[in-house]
Protein backbone atom coordinates (compact mmCIF):
# COMPACT_ATOMS: atom_id res chain seq x y z
CA UNK A 1 0.00 0.00 0.00
CA UNK A 2 1.19 3.52 -0.82
CA UNK A 3 -0.04 6.67 1.10
CA UNK A 4 -2.05 8.74 -1.06
CA UNK A 5 -3.72 12.37 -0.43
CA UNK A 6 -5.48 15.43 -1.39
CA UNK A 7 -6.09 18.72 0.50
CA UNK A 8 -8.12 22.12 -0.45
CA UNK A 9 -8.43 25.88 1.37
CA UNK A 10 -10.96 27.87 0.59
CA UNK A 11 -11.94 32.00 1.86
CA UNK A 12 -15.41 30.95 2.23
CA UNK A 13 -18.63 32.82 1.64
CA UNK A 14 -17.94 35.47 4.45
CA UNK A 15 -14.34 36.11 5.14
CA UNK A 16 -12.31 38.44 2.79
CA UNK A 17 -9.37 36.35 2.91
CA UNK A 18 -7.87 33.18 3.94
CA UNK A 19 -5.69 33.06 7.12
CA UNK A 20 -5.58 28.93 6.68
CA UNK A 21 -2.66 27.36 5.46
CA UNK A 22 -1.91 23.89 5.21
CA UNK A 23 1.48 21.53 3.85
CA UNK A 24 1.37 17.94 2.61
CA UNK A 25 4.52 16.31 2.27
CA UNK A 26 4.01 12.86 1.76
CA UNK A 27 7.45 12.37 1.68
CA UNK A 28 8.21 12.67 4.73
CA UNK A 29 4.59 11.21 6.09
CA UNK A 30 3.64 14.60 7.46
CA UNK A 31 0.32 16.84 6.52
CA UNK A 32 -0.45 20.09 8.31
CA UNK A 33 -3.55 22.26 9.08
CA UNK A 34 -3.06 25.37 10.86
CA UNK A 35 -6.22 28.19 11.17
CA UNK A 36 -4.44 31.80 11.69
CA UNK A 37 -6.30 33.82 14.26
CA UNK A 38 -5.84 37.30 14.75
CA UNK A 39 -7.97 39.03 11.70
CA UNK A 40 -6.16 42.03 10.07
CA UNK A 41 -3.64 41.58 13.06
CA UNK A 42 -1.96 39.06 10.39
CA UNK A 43 -3.58 35.41 11.24
CA UNK A 44 -2.46 34.52 8.02
CA UNK A 45 0.86 34.79 9.01
CA UNK A 46 0.94 33.10 11.95
CA UNK A 47 -0.17 30.04 10.14
CA UNK A 48 2.00 30.77 7.95
CA UNK A 49 4.59 30.15 10.81
CA UNK A 50 3.12 27.21 12.14
CA UNK A 51 3.39 24.99 8.38
CA UNK A 52 6.94 26.48 7.46
CA UNK A 53 8.16 25.64 11.09
CA UNK A 54 6.47 22.26 11.49
CA UNK A 55 8.00 21.20 7.73
CA UNK A 56 11.64 22.64 8.52
CA UNK A 57 11.64 20.45 11.97
CA UNK A 58 10.20 17.53 10.78
CA UNK A 59 13.17 17.51 7.91
CA UNK A 60 15.78 18.33 10.25
CA UNK A 61 14.77 15.31 12.26
CA UNK A 62 14.84 12.44 9.54
CA UNK A 63 17.86 11.27 11.47
CA UNK A 64 17.57 10.44 14.97
CA UNK A 65 21.48 11.45 16.13
CA UNK A 66 21.28 15.23 16.61
CA UNK A 67 21.07 17.85 19.40
CA UNK A 68 17.47 18.15 20.82
CA UNK A 69 16.32 22.09 20.93
CA UNK A 70 13.57 20.81 24.08
CA UNK A 71 13.07 18.74 26.17
CA UNK A 72 12.44 15.29 25.23
CA UNK A 73 9.29 13.99 26.15
CA UNK A 74 9.78 9.90 27.40
CA UNK A 75 6.28 8.91 27.25
CA UNK A 76 6.08 9.80 23.71
CA UNK A 77 7.62 8.24 20.42
CA UNK A 78 9.89 9.81 18.68
CA UNK A 79 7.62 11.07 15.83
CA UNK A 80 5.35 12.44 18.77
CA UNK A 81 8.40 14.47 20.39
CA UNK A 82 8.89 15.83 16.68
CA UNK A 83 5.31 16.70 16.47
CA UNK A 84 5.10 18.34 19.99
CA UNK A 85 8.65 20.26 19.31
CA UNK A 86 7.31 21.48 16.29
CA UNK A 87 4.60 23.01 17.47
CA UNK A 88 6.62 24.23 20.95
CA UNK A 89 9.18 26.36 17.99
CA UNK A 90 6.11 27.44 15.91
CA UNK A 91 4.54 29.09 19.11
CA UNK A 92 7.83 30.78 20.13
CA UNK A 93 8.26 31.73 16.37
CA UNK A 94 5.18 33.39 16.54
CA UNK A 95 5.87 34.99 20.15
CA UNK A 96 9.07 36.56 18.10
CA UNK A 97 7.31 37.54 15.16
CA UNK A 98 4.98 39.47 17.48
CA UNK A 99 8.08 40.92 19.32
CA UNK A 100 9.29 42.35 15.96
CA UNK A 101 5.77 43.70 14.66
CA UNK A 102 3.61 44.63 17.42
CA UNK A 103 0.85 45.76 15.67
CA UNK A 104 0.06 42.03 15.14
CA UNK A 105 -0.10 41.21 19.07
CA UNK A 106 -3.62 39.12 18.92
CA UNK A 107 -2.55 36.67 16.28
CA UNK A 108 -2.42 33.36 16.44
CA UNK A 109 -2.97 29.68 15.02
CA UNK A 110 -4.79 26.70 15.90
CA UNK A 111 -3.51 23.71 14.37
CA UNK A 112 -3.34 19.82 13.88
CA UNK A 113 -0.60 17.97 12.29
CA UNK A 114 -0.10 14.16 11.13
CA UNK A 115 3.10 12.22 10.88
CA UNK A 116 2.67 8.70 9.23
CA UNK A 117 5.16 5.93 8.94
CA UNK A 118 3.52 2.79 7.27
CA UNK A 119 0.40 2.43 8.95
CA UNK A 120 1.42 4.07 12.27
CA UNK A 121 0.09 7.48 12.72
CA UNK A 122 1.34 10.16 15.37
CA UNK A 123 -1.02 12.99 15.34
CA UNK A 124 -0.29 16.65 17.47
CA UNK A 125 -2.81 19.25 17.89
CA UNK A 126 -3.66 22.47 19.84
CA UNK A 127 -6.92 24.25 19.09
CA UNK A 128 -10.06 23.57 17.68
CA UNK A 129 -8.59 22.52 14.25
CA UNK A 130 -9.92 19.01 14.06
CA UNK A 131 -8.42 15.01 12.61
CA UNK A 132 -11.47 12.27 11.80
CA UNK A 133 -11.12 8.97 11.30
CA UNK A 134 -13.76 7.27 8.31
CA UNK A 135 -13.73 3.87 7.67
CA UNK A 136 -16.69 2.48 5.97
CA UNK A 137 -18.77 1.90 8.65
CA UNK A 138 -18.84 5.25 10.06
CA UNK A 139 -16.59 8.45 11.31
CA UNK A 140 -15.47 9.11 14.46
CA UNK A 141 -13.69 12.26 16.16
CA UNK A 142 -10.12 11.61 17.55
CA UNK A 143 -8.90 15.09 18.37
CA UNK A 144 -10.60 17.42 21.81
CA UNK A 145 -11.16 20.49 20.65
CA UNK A 146 -9.27 22.95 22.98
CA UNK A 147 -11.76 25.04 23.39
CA UNK A 148 -14.76 26.36 26.42
CA UNK A 149 -17.69 24.21 24.63
CA UNK A 150 -15.50 21.52 24.23
CA UNK A 151 -14.87 21.83 28.12
CA UNK A 152 -18.55 22.04 29.34
CA UNK A 153 -19.35 18.45 27.03
CA UNK A 154 -16.48 17.12 28.85
CA UNK A 155 -17.87 17.82 32.45
CA UNK A 156 -21.93 16.97 31.28
CA UNK A 157 -22.50 20.81 31.40
CA UNK A 158 -23.47 20.89 27.47
CA UNK A 159 -24.71 18.03 25.13
CA UNK A 160 -22.47 18.17 21.88
CA UNK A 161 -25.30 18.96 20.20
CA UNK A 162 -26.10 21.91 22.46
CA UNK A 163 -21.83 23.13 22.06
CA UNK A 164 -22.38 23.01 18.10
CA UNK A 165 -24.54 25.84 18.44
CA UNK A 166 -23.75 27.76 21.51
CA UNK A 167 -22.75 31.55 20.97
CA UNK A 168 -19.38 30.46 22.85
CA UNK A 169 -18.36 27.29 20.61
CA UNK A 170 -15.71 29.86 18.71
CA UNK A 171 -13.98 30.31 22.03
CA UNK A 172 -10.54 28.68 22.23
CA UNK A 173 -8.56 27.77 25.35
CA UNK A 174 -5.10 26.76 23.78
CA UNK A 175 -3.43 28.69 20.30
CA UNK A 176 0.21 28.99 19.16
CA UNK A 177 1.37 32.31 19.76
CA UNK A 178 -0.76 33.27 22.60
CA UNK A 179 2.20 33.57 24.95
CA UNK A 180 1.05 31.69 28.08
CA UNK A 181 1.93 27.78 28.69
CA UNK A 182 1.01 25.45 25.92
CA UNK A 183 -0.51 22.06 26.18
CA UNK A 184 0.36 19.82 23.10
CA UNK A 185 -1.97 17.18 22.39
CA UNK A 186 -0.36 13.90 20.82
CA UNK A 187 -1.83 10.62 20.57
CA UNK A 188 -0.51 7.65 18.31
CA UNK A 189 -2.72 5.05 16.80
CA UNK A 190 -2.65 2.11 13.46
CA UNK A 191 -4.65 3.45 9.88
CA UNK A 192 -6.30 0.38 8.43
CA UNK A 193 -6.25 0.22 4.56
CA UNK A 194 -9.71 1.18 4.57
CA UNK A 195 -9.25 4.19 6.48
CA UNK A 196 -9.24 7.81 5.59
CA UNK A 197 -7.80 10.47 8.11
CA UNK A 198 -9.02 13.81 7.85
CA UNK A 199 -7.31 16.93 8.96
CA UNK A 200 -9.62 20.04 8.92
CA UNK A 201 -10.34 23.32 10.20
CA UNK A 202 -13.61 24.83 11.94
CA UNK A 203 -13.94 26.36 8.93
CA UNK A 204 -15.05 22.57 7.99
CA UNK A 205 -16.51 20.92 10.76
CA UNK A 206 -18.10 24.30 12.03
CA UNK A 207 -20.48 24.41 8.63
CA UNK A 208 -20.75 20.34 8.19
CA UNK A 209 -21.56 17.57 10.16
CA UNK A 210 -20.27 14.77 10.91
CA UNK A 211 -22.62 12.63 8.78
CA UNK A 212 -22.41 14.45 6.24
CA UNK A 213 -18.30 14.62 6.44
CA UNK A 214 -18.77 11.25 6.35
CA UNK A 215 -21.17 10.85 3.25
CA UNK A 216 -19.29 12.67 1.54
CA UNK A 217 -15.81 11.38 2.08
CA UNK A 218 -16.69 7.74 1.82
CA UNK A 219 -18.55 8.07 -1.71
CA UNK A 220 -15.96 9.55 -3.86
CA UNK A 221 -13.42 7.19 -4.81
CA UNK A 222 -10.84 10.00 -5.74
CA UNK A 223 -9.74 11.49 -2.53
CA UNK A 224 -9.37 15.18 -4.85
CA UNK A 225 -13.36 14.74 -5.30
CA UNK A 226 -14.18 14.22 -2.10
CA UNK A 227 -12.19 17.26 -0.55
CA UNK A 228 -13.67 19.40 -3.45
CA UNK A 229 -17.26 18.49 -2.46
CA UNK A 230 -16.40 18.73 1.17
CA UNK A 231 -15.48 22.61 0.62
CA UNK A 232 -18.32 22.85 -1.36
CA UNK A 233 -20.58 21.56 1.49
CA UNK A 234 -19.10 23.63 3.56
CA UNK A 235 -19.99 26.47 1.06
CA UNK A 236 -23.35 25.51 0.61
CA UNK A 237 -24.24 25.33 4.45
CA UNK A 238 -22.97 29.31 4.82
CA UNK A 239 -19.41 28.99 4.40
CA UNK A 240 -18.99 31.36 7.78
CA UNK A 241 -15.26 31.01 8.33
CA UNK A 242 -12.28 30.06 5.56
CA UNK A 243 -12.31 25.89 5.09
CA UNK A 244 -9.20 23.81 4.94
CA UNK A 245 -9.28 20.08 4.51
CA UNK A 246 -6.40 17.39 4.00
CA UNK A 247 -7.82 13.45 2.89
CA UNK A 248 -5.20 10.93 4.03
CA UNK A 249 -5.50 7.25 2.90
CA UNK A 250 -3.87 4.24 1.36
CA UNK A 251 -3.74 3.11 -2.65
CA UNK A 252 -3.08 -0.63 -3.33
CA UNK A 253 -0.42 0.18 -5.45
CA UNK A 254 2.71 -0.60 -4.80
CA UNK A 255 4.75 3.20 -6.57
CA UNK A 256 5.90 5.62 -3.93
CA UNK A 257 3.95 8.20 -2.24
CA UNK A 258 1.45 10.55 -3.79
CA UNK A 259 -0.83 13.66 -3.40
Amino acid sequence: MRLVSAGLTDVGCVRKHNEDSLRMEPELGLFVVADGLGGHAAGEVASQIVVDRVVQFVQQTVEKDRTWPLEYDVTLNYDGNRLKVALLLSDQAIVEDIRKNPERETMGSTVVACLIQGTRATLAHVGDSRAYILDPKGIRQITRDHSWVAEQVTHGILTPAEARVHPFRNVITQALGNGGELDVSVQEFDLEKMDRLLLCSDGLSGMVTDSEIWSIAMSEKSLENSVSRLIAKARENGGEDNITAVLIGFSADEDGPST
